[in-house]
């Protein structure tokens, strides 16, 4: 082979030796801080009346009220319930977990019209409910037990 070959073979392989560099460096950087959303796509919640608030139902009275973590290093936190609770380890979740098996966005835990459920965002390590993998939204009730990382839930009253 002529000189001139071998040359442009090695910027060839240097040339995709730093696109795998930078590539490696933005899966890295997108798993620590997250994909970045623009404002445009991000609904906004509907304004909350304030002149005539509505009294919970009987139904809603027997769902549970807050969520406590009973171990990991969080433990004994409680967080009230809402609509929508995302865990993760994203500034832009309600419930931030500092564990290195959570993902950015890991979980969701929503309500429905029979209860709370929950959901895995797609995480890595998984998100498990009373000791079975979450592969699509899960019934998450009283007395139920959520694992995402080494933190452990319950909902409670």
């Amino acid at each position: 082979m002529s000189e001139l070959v071998v040359l442009a073979l090695k910027f060839a392989f240097l040339a995709l030796l730093w696109l795998f560099v930078l590539f490696a460096g933005n899966v890295i950087r997108t798993d620590l801080f997250g994909k970045r959303v623009p404002a445009s796509s991000v609904a906004s919640p509907e304004p909350v009346r304030k002149d005539r608030e509505r009294r919970p139902t009987r139904a809603e009275r027997k769902l549970p009220q807050v969520l406590r973590i009973t171990r990991g290093a969080q433990a004994g936190l409680t967080l009230p319930l809402n609509d929508s609770l995302r865990i993760g380890r994203s500034e832009d979740c309600q419930l931030i977990l500092d564990d290195e098996y959570v993902s950015t966005r890991h979980a969701r835990v929503f309500r429905t019209d029979h209860g709370y459920a929950v959901e895995d965002l797609g995480s890595t390590n998984g998100t498990y409910l009373n000791d079975a993998r979450v592969t699509n939204a899960m019934a998450f009730g009283l007395g139920d037990t959520l694992r995402i990382g080494r933190t452990l839930m319950v909902l409670e009253k």
